[in-house]
This record gives structure tokens, sequence and C-alpha cells, in this order.
């Protein structure tokens, strides 16, 4: 039955356009191809084309069946504890199930017990911050002018995938597309040329302001091979493309994002006849809006909930550490780790999560001293299935067998198509976190996170997901 839903469901993205992620190198796991049957539709499935361009957010949970029967809690908290005494994992492995309509609890393994979280971070961040701005929340990148000293300034507001040159503003393919390059500097060298063409017969001068974003662009707590090996950017409230140099997703990373930006902001200029003089500089101090001069240009960026969902498909660590500085400005503090660290504390807690224990040192999950249990994350995602904001939340959790860090784990497994979750992985640290459909069509909550393990991912992995393959196959009603 799985194997036809998930065929149904092939057929269908590929007329919509594609909705394999890149990264999966465009082609969709061997299962999918399977010979259908005469089956009910699958609950993170719909039967009609999505319209990538512009989704609903409400897809993956269209089809839920609130009546569907309930598993066995002692079944299931037999088989989370299996997952503990495996000897790829150990007594580390915390572990939370809990219905995902109604909270009921069906397995807890020391799950109130906080430890470190790696990326699934990120969905606490979302959370937070989706909570709080709004899923329709943009930032805006603006270009001011003084025309005594000549002087082009590009103000940071915190968006960091703007497109070098002109941007798609949402005319695009794919869904998982749709963030990157939303705005772009072209759009804002348009602009300039146009309120400033009677002006633009001398040369002018372009310098940066990212005076709203303190940092430290580079986290202290963010180790350095993460730079080296282009996992992450400076955090810096401007960049083009995450500040990546190259178009490769691993690519080597520009050392000042900001400045960078106002470099490829200088060519879009040049492009279109503006004649720029000397490098671009950082505005040598704060500058106050009244002295940044007349504001000749600016851009949005993508709606948060596309954000959200790139940094929670491709795991986007330059994003969302962007994200929760942003929400630090927002809330009235400072675009610091310890500023962004209360920010989300404070949005998840007025959103009804249970943030016992919870410590948090950067939005990305880098940090080996965040602490979050399983208990926090699965309080997360019930929490947020009421709350209106993130009601596309399990949409933007990539889904197994298809899209992101998941599209290749569960290749020929039965959470194919019925697990959307966000993966974690440090030295030492394995965690996933997510919502998956039982065969009785029942949606679960599940968080395990290990800590204090040795180092690899393929045993800890392995482990988790046989617990994840019993629960979408499993039929025992309590």
């Amino acid at each position: 039955m799985r194997r036809a839903i998930a065929w149904v469901m092939v057929s269908i993205l590929v007329l919509a356009g594609g909705y394999v992620y890149a990264d999966a190198q465009d082609w969709v796991p061997g299962w999918f191809t399977a010979e259908p049957f005469d089956v009910p539709q699958a609950p993170f499935v719909t039967q009609e084309p999505v319209a990538v361009a512009s989704p609903s957010g409400t897809d993956a949970v269209a089809r839920i069946d609130t009546d569907a029967p309930r598993p066995s809690a002692a079944e299931v908290q037999a088989l989370a504890e299996q997952v503990r005494a495996d000897s790829r994992t150990g007594a580390s492995t915390n572990i939370s199930v809990v219905d995902y309509l109604d909270g009921t609890v069906y397995a807890d393994v020391s799950a109130a017990d906080p430890q470190v979280p790696a990326s699934t971070t990120k969905l606490i961040t979302v959370v937070a911050a989706v909570a709080e701005l709004g899923a329709d929340f943009t930032t805006t990148t603006t270009v001011a002018w003084v025309p005594r000293t000549r002087t082009l300034t590009l103000v940071a507001g915190g968006d960091v995938l703007l497109a070098a040159d002109q941007g798609h503003h949402g005319d695009v393919d794919d869904a998982e597309d749709a963030a990157q390059g939303w705005a772009g500097l072209g759009d804002l060298a348009d602009q300039v040329v146009e309120a400033l063409a009677d002006s633009l017969g001398e040369d002018v001068i372009v310098q940066i302001d990212d005076s709203d974003f303190p940092g430290p662009a580079w986290p202290a707590e963010w180790p350095q091979y993460a730079f080296d090996m282009g996992y992450a950017a400076p955090v810096t409230g401007l960049a083009v493309d995450g500040a990546r140099l190259t178009d490769d997703n691993y690519a080597k990373r520009a050392s000042d994002p900001s400045v960078h930006a106002g470099e490829l902001f200088v060519e879009a200029l040049e492009a279109r006849g503006v004649a720029v003089d000397g490098e671009v500089t950082r505005a040598s101090s704060p500058v106050a809006d009244d002295a940044r001069g007349r504001e000749v240009a600016s851009v949005d960026s993508a709606p948060l909930s596309e954000i959200a969902r790139h940094l929670l498909s491709v795991s986007d660590n330059t994003v969302a550490e962007q994200v929760a500085r942003v929400l630090a400005i927002e809330a009235g503090r400072k675009a610091t780790p310890t500023g962004e660290a209360k920010a989300i504390i404070a949005s998840l807690r007025e959103l009804g999560v249970d943030v016992t224990g919870l410590e948090l040192h950067d939005g990305a999950g880098y940090s080996e001293r965040n602490q979050i249990s399983p208990a926090t994350m699965t309080s997360a995602l019930l929490a947020a299935r009421d709350e209106p904001a993130l009601e596309g939340l399990l949409d933007w959790l990539p889904l197994a067998g298809l899209e992101g860090t998941v599209a290749t784990r569960y290749e020929g497994l039965a959470p194919a198509g019925y697990w959307r979750a966000k993966t974690g992985s440090l030295t030492g640290v394995t965690s996933i976190a997510g919502v998956v459909v039982t065969a009785d069509g029942r949606p679960l909550a599940v968080a395990i996170l290990a800590d204090g393990m040795p180092y690899g991912q393929e045993a800890p992995k392995a482990a988790f997901d046989d617990l994840l393959v019993a629960l979408a196959e499993c039929g025992c009603e309590g």
C-alpha cells in the first residue's frame, strides 16, 4: 500500500515541476517507482498538484485523520527503551513520543533531561521566530544617499540570501528554492539609477552599514572548521547567497559578508553605468538613521515562512543564526548570541512550550553547550500545531525519502512519505525530531537525542531509524 501512495506522490510532484531536493542529485528514490495499487490517500500527500511557487502551508496536515486509532503506549514505550538499550546508542539516548493531536504520552525515556541537540536546535529557532514575528514577516535591505559626500550606503536589514543581481521575488518552479535570491542587489541598483538619474554624472562612493548586527559575526561557540569547510559564514545581517563565493552548497565563504555584498553592489551599479570611486568601506561608526541620508532604494526579503522552509530543509547554519538575531532585534534585544537566546526562550515560553532546562548559545545548533530536552522538542511541535502563524511547519520540515536532509536516508523504509523531520549531528551527538504517521494514520511527535556518543553517525542513526520504522509500520492499537 505504501509503495502505491509514494508512486502517486512522485508522479504528481514531477508534473508540478519537480519537488526533489537539489542535493539529492535530482533523482527520486527507487522505492517510489513500484507498481501502484488502489489505496486511500496518505496523510502527508495531496492528490491535487501543488502550486509550488505559492504553497498554502497546510498540505502536510490536510489529510490527517483525527479519529485514527491510537497506538499502545506500552508497546511504543518498549520500542523506545530498546533504542536506549541498543549497543549502537547508549545511556545518553533520551526519547519523547507523544500524540501530535492531543499530547498523549506514548514513550518517555528520560524525555525531560536536557542534552546537546545539534541542528535540531533549528526547529526551536524557527518555532520561536515565526510565532513571534509571523509567517509573512520580512526584513528590508536599503540604500541611502548623501548628496554632499556623494555616498551611497548599503544598510543591512537581515537578509543573507540576496541575489547578486535581480531577485526572483517568488517566481520560482520549486518552493524549496524560493528563499534564495528572493530580492537582489540588482533591484537596489535599478532603484538607485531611477531615483538619482540627474545626480549620477560624477563618481559615487559606496559604503556598507551593518551596525544593527554587532556580533560577534562568528559566534564564539562555532568551530573554525565550519567556516573552513563552507558549512557557515559570519553573520553580519547582509550577504549574497549566504556569502558563498561559488555556486557550490559548501563553497568557500566570504570572511566579511557585508563588504562582499557591497562589492557585488558596486558591480551591479557599474553594470548600469554608475561610476564608483574607490573601494567599498564599512561606515566608520554606527550611522544614525537621520545621518544615513535619504533612502533611495529598498527590497524586502522572502517571507519568513519561505526562509524557515529553506533553513529546515537544508539545515542552513548561517540563515538559522541570522533569523535568531533578527528575532532578537524585533524583540527589543541586541542581535548577539545572548540576545537571541533570551528572545527564543521568551517566545517559546509565551507559546506554551515546556522550556525546563533549555539553554541556548546559538540559533543553529553548533554550540556544544546548548541544552534541549526531547520533551521540549515535542512540546514545541504541539504548541506550533495550535499557532496560526505556524500552520505550515510540517510542510517546512523536509519529507523523508524526498526532501532536504532526509531525502535519501529512508530509501525503501516505511517512514518514507510518512515522516517529516529535522536532523542533527555533531561529533558524538545524533538527534532527530519531527512528526511521523503510523500505519493506522495516527500522527506522532517524536524527538530522539543522543550525546556522549562515539565518533560516527551511522550506528546511532540506524538505531533511531529502527524505531521510526516501527512507528511508521505500527498498527499497534492501544
